[in-house]
C-alpha cells in the first residue's frame, strides 16, 4: 500500500529524517517509536504532504504521491489524526466530524460515516451537540480520531494519540485503535512515545533515532529486545 523510499526531510539546516525507507501492506498496525526529536511526527507530516521532503519519494498503491497536496492525499485514502488533537474547539462535536468529510458530497454517505464513528465512540454521540472545547481530554482524542475516520481512509496516521491522557484512557485509546483497524480492515501507522503499548498492538514496528531507522521487527520481537527495553521501555 505505502512505500517510502530514501526519504530525507530538513527544517532549515536541521536534518529531521535521513534516507528513511520502508513499506506498509494493506492491513495491520505499524508503529514508529523513539525518543523526542527522533523524527516520528516529521515522518507523519511528510507522508501527509504537510512537509516537503528534501529528497526521496512516497508511493501509495504504486502511485508516486510525493508532489501531491494534502487534500489530494486525503482523496487518495490517507488521513492524519495529528499530535495534540487539533480539534475545532468553538464548534460542536458533530460539526467537527462533518469537517472531516469535506471531500464527500453525498449526504447519505456522510450520515453513515457519522453513525460509524458514534458506534466506535458512544460518548461522542451523547455529546454531539456540545462544543468540542468543553470535552474532556479523552473525549477530545476520540473526536480527533473520529474526524480522521470521516474521510473513510485506507491508511490512518495516528500521531501520539495517548499524549496527555490518564493511564486508564491510554489503554482505552489503544483498544479502540485495534478495534478500528480490525473492523475497517485498513492500515494504521502509529507514532507513539508510549513504546510498550504501541509495540504490544503492532503487527510490525520501527525504531527511529535522530531521523534514522535503526531497528525493525514484529511488535513482540521488539518488546523482547534488550536494546529496546533499555532505551525505550525503561527496564
Amino acid at each position: 500500500m505505502l512505500e517510502v523510499k530514501n526519504l530525507t526531510t530538513h527544517y532549515g539546516i536541521i536534518r529531521a529524517l535521513n534516507r528513511v525507507s520502508f513499506s506498509i501492506p494493506q492491513t495491520g498496525i505499524f508503529s514508529f517509536v523513539g525518543a523526542n526529536g527522533a523524527g516520528k511526527s516529521t515522518l507523519m507530516r511528510t507522508i501527509m504532504g504537510l512537509v516537503t521532503p528534501t529528497s526521496g519519494e512516497v508511493f501509495f498503491f504504486q502511485q508516486n504521491i510525493t508532489e501531491l497536496t494534502p487534500p489530494s492525499r486525503v482523496y487518495k485514502g490517507i488521513s492524519l489524526c495529528p499530535e495534540g488533537r487539533r480539534i475545532f474547539k468553538s464548534v460542536t462535536v458533530e460539526e467537527n466530524l462533518l469537517a472531516g468529510a469535506y471531500l464527500c458530497k453525498d449526504k447519505s454517505i456522510i450520515a453513515g460515516r457519522v453513525g460509524n464513528v458514534y458506534e466506535f465512540f458512544p460518548k461522542l454521540k451523547e455529546r454531539r451537540k456540545q462544543r468540542a472545547g468543553t470535552l474532556s481530554g479523552g473525549e477530545q482524542q476520540m473526536l480527533a480520531i473520529g474526524r480522521a475516520l470521516m474521510s473513510a481512509p485506507k491508511l490512518l496516521l495516528l500521531d501520539e494519540p495517548s499524549m496527555g491522557l490518564a493511564p486508564n484512557l491510554v489503554e482505552m485509546v489503544f483498544e479502540k485503535v485495534k478495534e478500528i483497524q480490525e473492523s475497517q480492515n485498513i492500515s494504521v501507522i502509529l507514532v507513539e512515545q508510549n513504546a510498550e503499548m504501541a509495540l504490544a498492538i503492532s503487527n510490525y514496528a520501527y525504531v527511529l533515532e535522530v531521523g534514522t531507522l535503526v531497528l525493525e521487527g514484529t511488535g513482540i520481537s521488539l518488546i523482547s529486545s534488550d536494546e529496546v527495553r533499555k532505551k525505550y521501555l525503561g527496564v
